[in-house]
């Protein structure tokens, strides 16, 4: 694994982070709650592709069935 997946999560906070402070200021809330949103979900999917590689490692390295 390499480090490529900790910078891509970190470009996702960033850029939604200034979104979202953008979109605050210019009193339009409720869509920056849904940046925020899908931004999360975003991370998440990312997350889980990375989590989903782990555990296959694991179970090849254990040879669970």
């Amino acid at each position: 694994m390499t480090i490529d997946i900790i910078f891509r999560l970190a470009g996702i906070g960033i850029i939604v982070a200034v979104i979202t402070q953008l979109l605050k200021q210019t009193g339009r809330d409720e869509i920056a709650l849904l940046v925020t949103i899908a931004g999360l979900v975003i991370a998440l999917m990312t997350a889980i592709n990375v989590i989903s590689t782990l555990f296959d490692s694991v179970k090849r390295i254990f040879t669970f069935y």
